[in-house]
């Protein structure tokens, strides 16, 4: 009898092990309090235009610039320029009060969004420009 409900339990289990009951799929996008809209080009000039727009469920930009860490507000934004230099990525911000600011971005974080086909992500690495 032991066997019998041990060999059910595993039957009935398998099907989570596997991922099947999870709710992990590439459309679970990270929610935020605010909807942001941007468009995402990447290094081989492809556009991604998405809304729901967070970098790692964030709706701010971080970085350092010196020995800071800052952190800029998506409202803030007009676009990032990405560039990948010497194995350290920067990112050229322009804000929409005409200032700019170069910081060094986390290459391993990701932008999210949801585009008209579904969700989107992208390494901020593999990114040439965003625009707000």
């Amino acid at each position: 009898m032991k066997k019998l409900i041990f060999l059910c339990t595993f039957i009935l289990l398998i099907p989570l092990c596997l991922g099947m009951g999870s709710n992990n799929s590439m459309d679970n996008i990270p929610k935020t309090a605010k909807n942001f809209k941007a468009t995402f080009i990447d290094q081989t000039d492809i556009s991604a235009e998405c809304t729901e727009v967070s970098i790692d469920g964030k709706t701010f930009l971080e970085g350092k610039k010196g020995e800071g860490v800052y952190t800029i507000n998506f409202e803030n934004i007009k676009n990032i320029s990405v560039l990948n230099s010497n194995g350290i990525l920067k990112g050229l911000v322009r804000l929409k009060d005409g200032n700019s600011l170069e910081i060094i971005l986390i290459k391993d974080q990701k932008a999210y969004g949801r585009t008209k086909y579904g969700a989107f992500q992208i390494k901020l690495n593999d990114l040439k420009k965003v625009l707000f």
